[in-house]
């Protein structure tokens, strides 16, 4: 049950603290203050220390051979940071590419083909995104 707006307004600056007291958790606290109109997020919460340029030109250091100690000093953020604009976790890098190739290797002991009982083909195949 929602408690009633006047009863959750004194803990509008202490979302931790109202959720011990009616005992649920703290985004259950942020839902009934949104409910209510009260809810006030942190303004610049978050990283925004990067945007995907920031990230293209962190890639192109790193294979530049800058360590990710360097990078992250640079752009103020956590080396865990860079590995991960680096490994295309976050920032994602979205390569155009219309064509795939699949490499597949086929057990075929009954194969008269293959006496050894490995068959590779090479398939091909366009797909349109």
């Amino acid at each position: 049950m929602i408690p009633e707006k006047k009863k959750l307004i004194k803990y509008k600056n202490n979302i931790k603290k109202a959720a011990n007291f009616f005992g649920v958790t703290e985004k259950t606290i942020i839902n009934w203050f949104k409910k209510y109109n009260i809810y006030k997020p942190k303004k610049n919460y978050g990283c925004n220390k990067l945007n995907f340029k920031k990230a293209l030109e962190i890639r192109d250091l790193y294979k530049n051979g800058l360590s990710l100690k360097n990078i992250s000093k640079k752009y103020n953020v956590s080396a865990a940071t860079i590995s991960k604009v680096i490994n295309n976790i976050i920032y994602k890098e979205i390569k155009d590419s219309s064509t795939a190739s699949i490499n597949v290797i086929y057990n075929t002991k009954n194969s008269l083909d293959d006496s050894s009982g490995l068959f590779l083909a090479k398939n091909h195949f366009e797909q349109q995104w």
